[in-house]
């Protein structure tokens, strides 16, 4: 732990030298939301960022920059077993608040597997800029927050551990704790857990980091031979042993071995030390150097009787030949002969095989023994020889090179790939190749489209009203897309009607009812009206104020006997009894609808008497008919529709009307019958025809006959004057001069009257007379040479200082036979025995410079009379 500790101030130290960009990420849904941001290496255990009575927090780190830095993390899973995975990670590359959605999201679930107990740890790798775990509520599932078996709280928390790593030059310390955590990665995976960190920018072997010195000097080997106790490792390197001195050796030598004893006790001895050559495999050669050497020992005097060893010598040395050279194997510790020195001892006993099983080595030794004035000792003072046992040596199983690793399994996105190795079969009974057969990594070659796709609902939000109807509102969250994939279809919020309890609902009254029948006809009765109350409901107040309402009636005095009309018999018609000012009423005759009406009224002296009874509310069924057929044509035109049939209508009234009418009130239901088709004629409902306009203008000619003088009289009372009459005829020659396609005359004679209508353009307009003597039907009340209308082309002027091509001008005039004999032409009592002109011109000109010039014989009393009589409609 020391050595992590003193990583750890590295790591800590390093964020000094970074500018971390701020990025505007909004992700705190929830008080328990942690953010990470300028930590390089850090731990947390789930307890401090998920407690076990919250629900939905979660814990997000931020990469400073993802081109220069990877996340790396290492989990240490719950050692119990949960019922759900509530606790999702993945990497992203930002969040946008307004439609909740997460750019570039890539999920780990796959990787973590924290609900998975057969591996104690996970690891990953990230290099995205955000990387979050989240709790999240499992689809399904109504209680929260989630339960763990067994329900020890020790067995529900798991630790994590986070590294971020440059890319480049990455810091020692950093690089010692990543290749620990890609050992052990390594070392856990298998096709159903594969590793976790598909790459690092350090340099590891076996756990452990090589400098850049040992890659300087050449120690490194290729990379598909990186492997230690059967392991492999991705960008590691493998370095050679060196001698204490801190030298790198060229030879094999092992380290010399401790002095041995003195071979004497005193009068000098010999001490001896050795070392073993390690050849280098298929090489062949030996090591360079002596393989034994002595030094003297004990030099102090013995008694005279004794010997002395008298000097100090390498005792032994080799040369850089070949091993099975013959004539050398002395040099190596084999027999060699002896050459009779006479001042050497002879040989010591061979010692015990050095192995107890296979071939070995045995060794002997002399000493050479001389005085102060004998020769020299020569040759060798050790002899080896090789040895046999005949136990049969157990071999171990050993692993061969791992295999290269295989393609990724997927072409886009996370995939994984993996490696075996074959292991040689122990041998007289030696121990098992120990290790994995297969190692599997996750690999992702590039990045696949991936389509959005949205997170679980969120819960339903409360209630936005306490009581009746409210809403009720939940979010998600959408996931991508990344790379160019598709965008979440469907919205990111949705809403709910709710509905808690009723609210209180105060009584209410409802609107008075009609007033009732008065207690008396006359000298001072009461009326009654009531209301009802509605409500109260669930608890709501009851309705203030009074329930009935009276008001007095009919506080007239009582006519007197003489006052009042007596019950009379007209026909079929029963008349009851009626006081003076009031109205009787009795249903129309069979072939009509509505009321006959008959006032009561008092005379000169007071003595009360009836009117005749007046026919105004009276329509005949025909008439009616045709009335309720133009109203529904003219609601279709009103809605834009188009229809058919109103010819037939105008021709049906033209037929009818040639009749006379029954009642005044048929002659009420006409004008309104027209007046409606003038409104759908205003529209694209219909395009009159000329027999259209001929039927319109027979019909006002068929109600102005004298049969129907009476009839006028009485419907003048609340109905039409002439007035009302010259305007409905004006409109429609407003109307049909308007629509007429080209510029052209149209001329329509009656029995009652002779109308015309001219289009004109303002820049082409000429004089007009009227009538036209010579047109084809004209009538003979109409033919006097002396009854004639002129209109100046001068008034025909848009008053334009230059003539506008597009002004047109409509000039309607009629000549009525008899209307002043049968409708009111002003208020004074004038009687009009003679011919009414009218003359329409549509748009307004802009000045009468010069005057009409009509000119009519008029005859009265045998004689003479130029007067006219004008009069203004607007009083």
């Amino acid at each position: 732990m020391r050595s992590i500790g003193s990583a750890l101030n590295l790591l800590l130290v390093s964020p000094l030298y970074f500018v971390w960009t701020v990025v505007a990420l909004d992700l705190a849904q929830t008080p328990c939301t942690t953010l990470v941001q300028g930590k390089f290496f850090g731990y947390f255990s789930s307890f401090a960022v998920f407690p076990l009575n919250s629900s939905l927090c979660s814990w997000i780190i931020q990469n400073p920059d993802p081109r220069r830095y990877t996340l790396y993390m290492k989990i240490l899973k719950p050692s119990g077993v949960c019922d759900h995975q509530h606790i999702r990670t993945y990497q992203f590359d930002s969040f946008l608040e307004s439609t909740r959605t997460y750019l570039g999201m890539e999920s780990f679930d796959d990787v973590l597997k924290l609900c998975d107990g057969s591996t104690r740890f996970a690891f990953l790798q990230s290099n995205k800029q955000f990387l979050q775990m989240k709790q999240t509520a499992p689809p399904g599932v109504d209680t929260w927050p989630m339960r763990w078996k067994p329900t020890k709280a020790q067995e529900r928390d798991f630790s994590v551990e986070y590294l971020v790593v440059g890319n480049r030059n990455p810091s020692k310390a950093a690089c010692q704790m990543l290749c620990k955590w890609l050992d052990a990665c390594l070392a856990i995976s298998s096709s159903s857990h594969p590793c976790g960190i598909m790459q690092t920018p350090c340099s590891c072997s076996g756990g452990e980091v090589l400098d850049q010195a040992s890659e300087i000097l050449g120690f490194t080997r290729k990379k598909e031979d990186c492997y230690k106790d059967g392991i492999y490792l991705e960008n590691c390197a493998l370095s050679k042993s060196k001698p204490s001195g801190g030298f790198p050796f060229h030879g094999g030598w092992n380290s010399w071995s401790a002095w041995g004893d003195c071979t004497k006790d005193c009068g000098g001895g010999l001490q001896t030390r050795m070392r073993s050559c390690k050849p280098l495999p298929n090489e062949g050669l030996a090591c360079e150097g002596v393989l034994e050497e002595g030094r003297l020992c004990n030099r102090k005097a013995c008694n005279t009787n004794g010997r002395y060893n008298s000097r100090s010598q390498s005792l032994r040395s080799t040369d850089n030949r070949k091993r099975e050279d013959p004539d050398e194997l002395q040099h190596y510790g084999y027999p060699a002969p002896q050459i009779g020195d006479p001042a050497a001892e002879e040989w010591s006993p061979w010692s015990v095989c050095s192995t107890t099983c296979g071939e070995g080595w045995q060794t002997r030794t002399r000493f050479c023994v001389s005085s102060s004035y004998s020769t020299q000792c020569s040759g060798p003072l050790r002899e080896q020889r090789q040895c046999n046992n005949s136990a049969v040596c157990p071999v171990h199983g050993t692993w061969d090179e791992w295999s290269p690793w295989s393609l990724c399994s997927s072409t886009c996105g996370r995939g994984y790939r993996d490696r075996t190795r074959t292991c040689k079969p122990p041998q007289f009974g030696g121990n098992p190749c120990e290790g994995p057969e297969k190692q599997t990594k996750f690999c992702n070659i590039a990045l696949c489209p991936v389509d959005g796709n949205w997170n679980e609902w969120s819960s339903w939000s409360s209630c936005s009203a306490s009581c009746s109807n409210g809403t009720q509102q939940r979010t998600r969250e959408c996931n991508g897309p990344s790379y160019g994939g598709a965008e979440c279809q469907g919205h990111w919020v949705e809403t709910r009607d709710c509905f808690l309890r009723q609210c209180p609902v105060d009584g209410k009254w409802q609107a008075w009812g009609v007033w009732g029948s008065c207690t008396a006809t006359c000298g001072g009765g009461t009326q009654r009206r009531d209301r009802v109350c509605y409500g109260p409901f669930f608890g709501g107040e009851t309705c203030q104020g009074p329930k009935e309402e009276y008001k007095q009636c009919n506080d007239r005095k009582c006519p007197e006997p003489h006052e009042i009309c007596d019950e009379e018999s007209l026909g079929p018609v029963v008349w009851k009894e009626t006081p003076a000012g009031d109205a009787a009423a009795v249903r129309c005759p069979r072939n009509a609808t509505g009321l006959i009406l008959r006032r009561c009224i008092l005379d000169e002296e007071g003595i009360a008497y009836w009117e005749p009874p007046t026919y105004i509310k009276c329509v005949s069924i025909d008439y009616r008919n045709i009335q309720m057929m133009t109203r529904e044509h003219l609601s279709k035109a009103q809605r834009g529709l188009m229809g058919d049939g109103l010819s037939d209508v105008l021709q049906n009234l033209v037929e009818i009307s040639q009749d006379g009418t029954s009642y005044s009130g048929d002659l009420l239901s006409t004008m309104d019958v027209l007046r409606n088709m003038t409104e759908i004629f205003r529209r694209a409902y219909h395009s009159p025809t000329s027999g259209d306009v001929q039927n319109f203008v027979q019909i006002i000619s068929n109600i102005l006959s004298e049969e129907n003088r009476e009839k006028w009289e009485e419907a003048q009372l609340i109905g039409p004057n002439a007035k009302e009459l010259f305007r409905l005829v004006e409109d429609f020659i407003d109307v049909i001069g308007f629509r007429m396609k080209d510029f052209r005359d149209s001329y329509q004679v009656t029995d009652n009257l002779v109308l015309g209508i001219h289009k004109l353009p303002a820049n082409a307009a000429t004089d007009i007379t009227f009538p036209m003597k010579g047109w084809r039907g004209m009538v003979d009340w109409a033919k006097n040479s002396e009854d004639k209308v002129t209109v100046s082309k001068s008034i025909l002027s848009s008053g334009l200082s230059v003539s506008d091509d597009s002004s047109v001008f409509v000039v309607g005039t009629v000549l009525y036979r008899n209307v002043g004999n049968i409708l009111s032409l002003q208020r004074n009592s004038t009687v009009l025995n003679s011919k009414v002109i009218s003359v329409t011109v549509k748009p307004f000109p802009r000045s009468l410079l010069t005057p009409l010039e009509i000119e009519f014989s008029h005859l009265y009393n045998g004689t003479t009379n130029q007067t006219c009589i004008l009069w203004d409609e607007n009083d």
